[in-house]
């Protein structure tokens, strides 16, 4: 592919040409000459672009640095850089403006499903979303050029909303800006409202269909704008899929979809990597997911990721936990809290629910008390309740059951006696009895309870 081919396929990012398929182009970028690079600069952005992807950025800083500062390709490179800070950003945005410089095509989602957590981290802007009401809509109408101005600063809201839970406020601002994007087919924006709607739902203990819910995805956004988010809705499936326990899908998924930390390693998939760090554990591999935290570290704080670098060391936490390593968990989740405290991620630490609510339990024990840590207690542990599957490692058991078995354990997870089951199958109780033995035999359980929990980690029953 030429250079001029690949110039006028950037022309029609907006349209048709996203992220994901400049990445597929790769090579293609990285054999220009410098001569090219200087003929076509749309082209050089996409070698720039690229080295962002690859989490190169100090060489991609390097680049952009050397670039004359009365360019207007340093400015809009500059502001998909994830290193550059907000003050930066709003510099460059400010310059672009006066050059009159139209940048419509940009895209700060990356194909995420966030706004304010996408190529770039601005979650940290949220406390000043209300102040500076008037600036944030000016400059989203100058990024993005679209009819939605007020819709997206809405769902900008409505995610810093979720996080501070303030949970009703940003369902009511959600919902809106829904039916505004479906109309105007503005899809990058669709998929990241629909993500938040079904976040608020699962705050609220719903147990979501994940295969529903990505359907509706896909039915709603158009067949062009998916290909900027579309590897990224299997994820989200998969997400909601650790919290009921639906191993099936989160097999499937890291078989066939699940990004390849050793191989082609892309930032693009920072989200898909995420997901995958938590698929680890049921698969009870930490080891491998602390392999892939630990590689993903460096890359966010190069980036100056906060919000991700908190969800790193909760995940961590996690992993040492189980492993036994409960000093170094308590080290791991102590960094987290102190960038959640601070950035006010209340949900980025509730919605672990179950799998961070013993290490917050301990760590609460020494921590100084405040609203936050209280807050964050009383959350977590909601979470917990409504989602006991959630990252529990999956069990592992290569017994066969008969069907009468599992009928047998379907109906003591309706809480049927003895009597009541004999009955069900018009035999007697003892005969009962020494198929139940059997049953607890096989699923290493002691007891009705027990049996039915090691039972739906098995699959066996829902």
């Amino acid at each position: 592919m030429t250079a001029k081919e690949l110039s006028d396929r950037i022309i029609q990012f907006s349209s048709s040409y996203f992220l994901v398929d400049m990445r597929k182009d790769r090579n293609f970028y990285y054999n220009l000459t410098a001569e090219d690079l200087v003929k076509y600069p749309l082209s050089f952005c996409g070698y720039i672009l690229n080295l962002v992807m690859d989490g190169n950025l100090e060489k991609a800083d390097s680049i952009i640095e050397n670039l004359p500062d009365e360019s207007i390709y340093k400015a809009s490179l500059s502001i998909v850089n994830p290193r550059i800070d907000c003050k930066g950003f709003i510099n460059k945005l400010t310059f672009l403006k006066e050059k009159n410089a139209t940048i419509g095509c940009t895209t700060l989602t990356a194909g995420r499903p966030y706004l304010l957590n996408g190529f770039n981290d601005f979650s940290r802007l949220g406390p000043l979303l209300v102040k500076y009401q008037d600036t944030f809509k000016d400059f989203i109408q100058f990024l993005y050029g679209s009819e939605c101005t007020n819709q997206i600063y809405n769902l900008s809201l409505a995610e810093y909303y979720y996080q501070t839970n303030r949970i009703v406020d940003s369902a009511i601002i959600v919902s809106q800006t829904i039916n505004s994007f479906d109309k105007f087919n503005e899809s990058r924006f669709l998929f990241v409202a629909m993500y938040l709607e079904a976040k608020i739902a699962h705050a609220n203990g719903t147990i979501l269909k994940s295969s529903s819910y990505v359907k509706d995805i896909k039915e709603k956004v158009s067949s062009v704008g998916r290909a900027e988010f579309s590897f990224n809705i299997d994820a989200v499936e998969t997400l909601f899929s650790l919290y009921s326990g639906n191993y099936e899908i989160v097999l499937k998924w890291l078989k066939s979809d699940a990004p390849d930390e050793v191989g082609d390693f892309n930032m693009l998939d920072l989200y898909r990597y995420m997901i995958k760090i938590r698929c680890y554990f049921v698969q009870e591999e930490q080891s491998t997911a602390i392999a892939l935290i630990e590689k993903l570290r460096p890359q966010l704080k190069d980036g100056h990721r906060h919000m991700d670098l908190c969800e790193l060391d909760l995940l961590l936490s996690e992993a040492l936990w189980s492993c036994g390593k409960k000093d170094l968990a308590l080290v791991s989740f102590a960094r987290a809290m102190k960038i959640a405290k601070r950035r006010n991620y209340l949900r980025l630490v509730a919605d672990e629910g179950i799998a961070i609510f013993e290490i917050l339990s301990e760590y609460s024990k020494t921590a100084a008390k405040s609203n936050f840590l209280t807050s964050a207690i009383e959350l977590t542990r909601k979470m917990a309740i409504y989602y006991p599957l959630y990252l529990k490692p999956r069990y592992k058991n290569n017994k066969s059951f008969s069907q009468q078995e599992v009928e047998f354990l379907s109906l003591l997870q309706q809480g049927k006696t003895y009597e009541d089951i004999a009955n069900y199958f018009f035999i007697s109780v003892n005969t009962v009895r020494y198929h139940i033995k059997n049953i607890y035999s096989k699923l290493d359980s002691q007891n009705a309870n027990q049996a039915v929990w090691n039972a739906k980690l098995l699959g066996l029953i829902k």
